[in-house]
This record gives C-alpha cells, structure tokens and sequence, in this order.
C-alpha cells in the first residue's frame, strides 16, 4: 500500500523534531550558482550583479539555511517545507536575526503562490526524496511560479551512488531507506534520462555537473550528486 502525504508529512517532523537535520550553513554549490549566474560579492558593500534577481524561493527549505543566507545577501526570500517542525525552526531564526524571509508549511506540489512570483528558485536534496512523478508535478510547480527566463537550481542524488540498490524498492530506481535518521523515506537516484525527464519541456539547462565525494579508506565508497542550474521556458 502506498504511503499517505500525512504519513510522510509526519516522518519528516520527526526528523526535525529531534533535529538530525538542522543545518546552519548554506550548501557551497548554492554559493557558486548564486556567484555564477545572480551576483557575485566583491567587497562588503559592493556585488557584481550578474541578473536582476529580488525575489527567492527555497524549495524544501528544512530549518531554512538558504532563504537564510539569500535575505542576508539583500534579496527577497521565502522558504517552504512539509514539515511544521522545521518551519518553526526557520522562523525563529529569521526572527533571531532580524531577517524579514516568508516561511510557509507547503507541499512542493501545491505551491502556495501566484504565477510568476520568483526571480529563482533553489532546491537542495528535495526532489530526490520523492517518487518521480512526484518530483515531475514539482518542476511544473517550479516554472509556474517563475517569471519568464527565471533561475532555477536543483541538485539531485546520481545513480552512480554508492548507495543506489540499498533498501527495499519501491519503484525504478527509488529505494526506501532502511535505517538512520531517514529511515523509511523514499531515495530516488537520477539517471541521465530521470533527468530529462524532469526538465523537458520546462527548463533549458544552463550548466550541468556531477560532483563526488569518496571516502577512505579505499575510497570506493561514494557520493555522487547532479547539480543543474536552468531557466524556465
């Protein structure tokens, strides 16, 4: 029987709840994408704008690092996640910090803004926790709520993983996770073709990279992600 939204709602709350997944600093390939394509800080007062970017959304957002780290670089951020929890989180640290950044509890599926609300959109390690129709109804979300020619970055877990085929499989290349602190939650690795899948006919890919991590000691077991940065069609 597949899990209800409620089901899986309540997984990641408790993942917040006993913080296993609060993270305080942004990922780095965010602070490139951002440097890459938006804009670029040169000295404490002084950026080198790439595009004009005001507004930002963190899809799946957690306990809100990247909305975080947007509103302190002076853009308009919001954040949204599934888990009550870990919004909760978020907002006191905005509020902490004195950063007026939009937290909501939203499904990724079910975004809770108009069309054409966001200048970019960032999405960390979110669409691979998902099935892939799922993922799919996501990017759809994504572009409508992009305006025209909007930033999209989305980083995804590669089927070149070391730990793709571990748990039981609940669909082609999606796994459920069988311990640790993600226990019972869906993996989806990305194939290049998953990939196309995702962005056909939605967004044109701007650059596109697979970066891997190994560990010792024999440096077999590895990491592997997709990292994408697109604009909307």
């Amino acid at each position: 029987m597949a899990e209800t939204k409620q089901e899986t709602d309540s997984k990641w709350d408790r993942v917040y709840s006993e913080q296993f997944m609060t993270m305080w600093y942004p990922n780095e390939d965010i602070i490139r994408f951002c440097s890459r394509l938006i804009q670029k800080r040169l000295t404490h007062d002084h950026v080198d704008v790439k595009r004009k970017v005001e507004r930002i959304l963190d899809l799946g957002c957690g306990n809100g690092r990247h909305a975080v780290y947007f509103a302190r670089e002076g853009f308009k951020a919001s954040g949204i996640d599934v888990s009550a929890q870990a919004i909760n989180w978020a907002v006191d640290w905005a509020r902490r910090e004195d950063l007026d950044v939009d937290f909501r509890v939203a499904d990724i599926t079910e975004l809770p803004f108009a069309d054409q609300t966001f200048d970019a959109v960032v999405s960390h390690g979110v669409l691979d926790h998902v099935p892939m129709e799922i993922a799919r109804k996501a990017a759809e979300e994504v572009r409508r709520v992009l305006s025209p020619g909007g930033l999209f970055y989305c980083d995804l877990r590669c089927a070149e993983d070391s730990e793709y085929g571990v748990g039981a499989q609940a669909a082609p290349n999606t796994f459920v996770v069988g311990d640790g602190y993600e226990k019972g939650l869906v993996q989806h690795f990305f194939t290049a073709g998953d990939t196309s899948v995702l962005f056909d006919g939605l967004f044109r890919i701007l650059y596109s990279e697979i970066t891997e991590r190994r560990f010792g000691p024999d440096y077999k077991r590895k990491n592997s992600r997709w990292v994408f940065a697109a604009e909307s069609l």
